[in-house]
């Protein structure tokens, strides 16, 4: 051991570079992007599977209407209209040789209302909720697969030299190479620290995956688009008794000691555990898994290896001093964004049962190592959220039409914590619906084993003589420290939300 401890030492990077160098990756590794509502803005869900190694330019796709897009007063397009599209150009990974990450255009043609009407869209694609993928101007953009956090670990930390190249398979200059050099491995040591390596860490799959249900949001062009021009429908006001009840209660949440976090209870259902329950899971959302030390595993593996994590746990917070009794959550391919409420059972109330709602969004994700767990950060905007569980719910047919609260004192209160909201709240009437016991969708795995390697082993090799030095992560630093400053003045920052 002290041959390895005395490797670790000798080299030209400290040890403290070394966490410094790990310190940035996590903090620029998944910068956050907020999927935040507009009124130009169009929200639809996907209805055809979509990847970019079996989609082809061409292929046609179908998502139908999630919420009606109201423009001058009027609704152009309603909901559970359906949007036609096709697929633009798409850019498969392959085995890594060309390109090291996926790409897809999707393209919008027309829509049909539910009376049969159709009419020419004019949008462009904006944001795909809950995706590790970027958006922009219409272009999705796919994840650099090797460049997740456990890659850190077996590149090198010095500036790119030609006596790398004839370093062993297990590494560059990384820890690999150190434990290997320092424990005399030899070339057969070398190869089992390999296959270990392989097999402990999972490679994130570098392809763009969407399936049915996925929700975006499409850009919409007032001035050019056509539609059924309906009128609204009216909000209706809560019963006096709800909204008494409602309006003289504490909304905010805190921690166990008490220090105050960016959530307030902005949604309120009235019905059964039963009906609660079953409307979540109608609606696509989970529940949440308790905190252990196993689900805290899971969710730092799904971290690592770029996936979902439909069921990880969320943080302890704690309303009128008590946990919630039900906590829901809706991802899609990553652990580091997610919608989630948390909920708390409030009494009766005029014969119904009463509960609250605490809803946030989960924009971005990143390690603490101060503190060794996994943390989120949310959207400061809280109203977005609100509006996306009476969506989700309205839509899968679970409740009666919403019902608003006027809360000016929340208002308020929520800007005094670093969170934007109008301070109303929705109550919505919860109705007998079925849940959902389709199972889920499951992609076919691009190629075959020994491609799948070969596109590991290629994408890796890619990303250590690339990324993986010092250099390159002080002026991505840098960088984004400049970015912030610049965007500082113009939004909120996201608050964290420990979880």
């Amino acid at each position: 051991m002290k041959r390895l401890f005395g490797s670790f030492k000798t080299r030209n990077s400290s040890l403290n570079i070394r966490w410094a160098s790990l310190s940035l990756f996590f903090v620029f590794l998944y910068p956050c992007q907020l999927f935040a509502s507009s009124e130009n803005e169009l929200e639809v869900r996907l209805k055809t599977p979509l990847t970019s190694y079996n989609s082809k330019p061409g292929t046609p796709f179908e998502c139908v209407v999630l919420r009606p897009f109201i423009a001058n007063d009027v609704v152009l397009i309603p909901q559970g209209s359906t949007v036609h599209g096709h697929v633009g150009r798409v850019t498969s990974v392959g085995l890594g040789i060309r390109h090291e990450r996926a790409a897809l255009d999707l393209i919008f043609d027309d829509f049909v209302a539910p009376d049969g009407s159709s009419f020419p869209l004019h949008a462009k694609l904006s944001a795909i909720d809950n995706s590790r993928e970027q958006v922009k101007s219409g272009h999705v953009k796919g994840v650099i697969a090797a460049n997740q956090p456990n890659q850190l670990y077996f590149g090198f930390w010095r500036s790119p030299s030609m006596t790398m190249l004839s370093r062993s398979l297990i590494g560059f200059t990384g820890i690999s190479h150190q434990i290997s050099a320092g424990l005399g491995l030899g070339p057969a040591g070398a190869g089992g620290f390999l296959v270990l390596r392989l097999a402990l860490f999972r490679f994130p799959e570098p392809e763009i995956q969407y399936a049915p249900g996925a929700d975006m949001r499409l850009r919409v062009n007032p001035d050019l688009q056509e539609g059924t021009k309906e009128i609204p429908a009216s909000t209706f006001s809560a019963p006096d008794a709800v909204s008494d009840w409602l309006s003289k209660e504490p909304f905010g949440i805190d921690r166990r000691d008490n220090r105050p976090v960016g959530d307030i209870v902005n949604v309120a259902f009235l019905g059964s555990r039963q009906q609660l329950e079953n409307a979540f899971n109608a609606a696509g959302w989970a529940k949440a898994d308790p905190q252990t030390r196993k689900t805290k595993k899971q969710a730092y593996y799904a971290f690592n290896a770029m996936r979902a994590y439909a069921n990880a746990p969320v943080s302890a917070l704690f309303y009128k001093g008590m946990l919630p009794e039900l906590v829901f959550e809706k991802s899609l391919n990553t652990v580091t964004k997610r919608h989630h409420i948390r909920v708390w059972y409030a009494g009766v109330v005029e014969g119904h049962e009463l509960w609250l709602g605490a809803a946030t969004h989960d924009t971005g994700g990143t390690f603490n190592i101060h503190y060794f767990r996994f943390t989120h950060k949310i959207d400061p905007n809280l109203d977005y959220e609100r509006d996306k569980v009476v969506t989700d719910l309205s839509f899968a047919g679970c409740t009666e039409p919403e019902m608003r609260i006027d809360r000016p004192s929340a208002a308020s209160y929520g800007l005094d914590r670093s969170s934007l909201t109008d301070g109303a709240a929705s109550v919505l009437e919860l109705t007998d619906c079925q849940p959902n016991d389709a199972p889920p969708f499951v992609f076919r795995k691009p190629g075959n084993l020994m491609s799948r390697l070969a596109r590991r082993m290629i994408l890796e090799a890619r990303n250590h003589v690339e990324r993986e030095n010092f250099y390159y992560w002080a002026f991505q630093g840098a960088l984004r420290a400049r970015n912030l400053i610049v965007q500082s003045g113009n939004q909120p920052s996201a608050k964290a939300d420990n979880n």
